[in-house]
């Protein structure tokens, strides 16, 4: 039995109902609030849709447009369409943290290989070559010297033409993890280490263990000011731990968090559902 909300409907679009769409979709429901499930090879836009949307669309393409499309209509989309549009575009998440004054790696923005060799002299090798958009480490590579850096520009141009923009970036030392924090509004409600032994990319889809962070006012900090730079209602910051202190990665608009859940036993869903109803009524 679903429970009708006061100020309207929340529309819950996904495509795959992994266990973090589950978990937030028992969320609304023990909090008493209906949600109309709308399975995106069902959605057909601009009609038919309601006022709020909780977007649980992984892939660029699908995510922005039916962001964009609520908005459109007068409506509101969780996350915002262009905190989407800014964190699925690593760059121009780069730009917005380096504007806020959120420290994080230094990047570059360039399109062939003798920009890069460049770039990757002044940095010093190793350095980072990675895709403006993408998740769990995907075509991320490590160069730690120009025939590998020439390696992975020569491979990436074989490939389709999306892939002919490259992103190279300082590589910072870490102690074998990073930090996945998950800010809810103004608050960072949890967080887990991400620990790889065997690999110097962290992300647990790539077989990392997690451990829970007792978050400092510092790290709450970070991640909140990075959040807020990219513009999004709720996201998954990703920090290093460096030399120079805590330095911000990535800001994910469309992050999953059963890990986080799982191993801090924070009601991560529990905190979006509701700060996703507070938005709805007002």
């Amino acid at each position: 039995m679903t429970v009708s909300m006061r100020h309207g409907e929340i529309d819950f679009v996904y495509d795959v109902a992994r266990l973090d769409e589950k978990l937030l979709i028992n969320a609304f429901k023990n909090l008493g609030v209906s949600l109309r499930l709308i399975n995106a090879e069902e959605l057909i836009a601009p009609e038919g849709l309601g006022r709020v949307g909780v977007i649980r669309l992984a892939a660029r393409s699908r995510v922005i447009p039916t962001a964009f499309t609520y908005e459109a209509n007068g409506g509101i989309s969780i996350n915002t369409a262009q905190s989407l549009v800014l964190s699925h575009d690593k760059y121009l998440t780069y730009l917005r943290l380096r504007e806020a004054g959120v420290p994080t790696p230094r990047t570059y923005l360039v399109f062939g290989l003798e920009a890069a060799k460049s770039v990757a002299r002044r940095l010093s090798y190793p350095v980072i070559i990675k895709p403006t958009d993408g998740s769990w480490g995907r075509f991320v590579s490590l160069a730690k010297s120009v025939e590998d850096l020439e390696t992975v520009i020569l491979h990436r141009q074989a490939m389709e033409s999306d892939l002919h923009i490259y992103l190279v970036q300082e590589y910072v030392e870490k102690p074998g993890r990073d930090i996945r924090v998950t800010v809810v509004g103004e608050r960072a409600v949890a967080a887990i280490y991400r620990i790889v032994s065997t690999d110097w990319r962290t992300n647990t889809a790539r077989g990392g263990r997690a451990e829970p962070v007792k978050i400092d006012p510092e790290l709450e900090d970070i991640a909140v000011k990075a959040s807020k730079a990219v513009g999004t209602y709720y996201s998954g910051v990703d920090v290093v731990e460096s030399e120079r202190g805590y330095m911000v990665l990535e800001v994910n608009g469309v992050p999953e968090f059963k890990n986080v859940q799982r191993v801090t036993g924070v009601d991560v869903a529990g905190e979006i559902a509701r700060l996703v109803i507070e938005t709805a009524k007002k």
